[in-house]
């Protein structure tokens, strides 16, 4: 007797597919729609020293955007990104009560070697 060996139906009409997460609007985009501005603070000056470097930035980006939109704007190469949302607060003026909008920062470092201007002298 010959064995037959039975096919699942299911698997064939399956397309291979890799398990990479789907990418963001903003991955090809340009870098004004990552990099909102500067973020400028008593801090980001002190860090500013440490080859570190703050940045505002869209709200749906990742790391891998604003580390591509950093070095194709300024032309360095980014060594680290770490990312921060700063929380909306609540503000008063009187009797009226509003919301300043919260935003998501990103503090970039950089290989040793790069510099950004981002505060002119």
């Amino acid at each position: 007797m010959k064995e037959e060996k039975k096919v699942d139906v299911a698997e064939l009409s399956k397309p291979a597919t890799s398990h990479q997460p789907p990418a963001t609007n903003l991955a090809g985009a340009d870098t004004s729609l990552v990099l909102k501005g500067a973020h400028v603070t008593e801090k980001s000056g002190f860090l500013n020293n440490f080859n570190q470097y703050v940045f505002k930035v869209a709200t749906r980006s990742n790391k891998i955007e604003i580390k591509k939109a950093v070095e194709k704007m300024y032309g360095v190469k980014v060594d680290r990104v770490m990312i921060s949302i700063m929380p909306a607060k609540k503000r008063r003026l009187g009797r009226y009560e509003g919301e300043k909008s919260g935003f998501k920062k990103a503090i970039v470092k950089l290989t040793p070697g790069h510099k950004i201007d981002v505060i002119p002298k």
